[in-house]
């Protein structure tokens, strides 16, 4: 996508991105947002968080698809309905959990399941968030990884990066491997499950090139949207990872940088 032609669809991640430091969308990017809507761009969200925690989109007026679970499930706001969804077996589950705990013993791990409520978060006694610990229910490790899971949440130490390196190496083909924060915490997926797949088969489905398309992250779960997307951008406070493969690279999440690069079109 060249710098003159105006996006036909705009991707946006939200935290790190969209997001500004008390985790809402500031009134500037979500008046960008709102006018490509409104001049036929095609808007979507793109997260690694479950559908219980988009408020903070549909609170600045997003009522569009959000792609959810980095690609686990694809919701509709507006329709409050999931329109698509693709869930971690519990086999593959248990092989890779299993062959990290070789390699990586000191672990604890939970599961969100495919749903719309909070009820759908489940990790066992020894497993820590890194934010909104309440909402989790209590179950043993066996029992989560006994049903099907849109993600598997793994926690160890304080290095994502570290950590993922060593699950990649147990992973094999089983399941995909990614991480959005830097505390310890990865999030794993079925084969294949990323932002970018997903958001694919969306694009082609509504007739839209991805050469078209504008996507904003920042971390390393972004990395096959913006790679993706024909002009793919990273935010200043990003990833190294992300600034590698980013076309451009822009401002800070907290200084509405992703409406800075909107309002060249919109």
């Amino acid at each position: 996508m060249t710098t003159v032609q105006a996006p036909s669809m705009v991707v946006s991640d939200m935290d790190g991105t969209l997001l500004d430091e008390s985790g809402q969308v500031s009134p500037r990017n979500a008046d960008a947002l709102r006018r490509a809507g409104v001049a036929g761009a095609r808007v979507v969200i793109a997260t690694g968080r479950p559908i219980w925690w988009l408020t903070p989109v549909i609170d600045a007026g997003f009522d569009g698809i959000a792609v959810c679970m980095n690609g686990a499930v694809v919701y509709d706001i507006a329709a409050k309905r999931i329109i698509s969804s693709s869930v971690l077996r519990p086999k593959p589950m248990n092989e890779f959990v299993t062959e990290l705990h070789q390699r990586e013993p000191n672990f604890a791990v939970a599961v969100e399941r495919v749903g719309i409520q909070e009820d759908s978060c489940w990790a066992e006694d020894s497993y820590i968030h890194p934010w909104a610990e309440g909402i989790f229910q209590r179950a043993p490790r066996a029992e989560l990884l006994g049903q099907s899971a849109a993600k598997l949440l793994v926690r160890s130490g304080s290095d994502s990066a570290d950590l993922a390196k060593h699950a990649r190496l147990a992973a094999g083909a089983r399941v995909a491997v990614t991480f959005s924060s830097d505390d310890g915490l990865i999030e794993i997926a079925a084969p294949g499950v990323n932002k970018g797949s997903v958001l694919d088969r969306l694009a082609r489905g509504w007739g839209i090139d991805p050469a078209t398309v504008i996507a904003f992250g920042d971390m390393p779960n972004d990395l096959e949207m913006l790679t993706w997307a024909g002009h793919g951008v990273a935010m200043g406070n990003g990833h190294t990872e992300v600034h590698a493969v980013a076309n451009e690279i822009i401002g800070l999440n907290h200084h509405d940088a992703v409406a800075e690069v909107l309002e060249r079109w919109f």
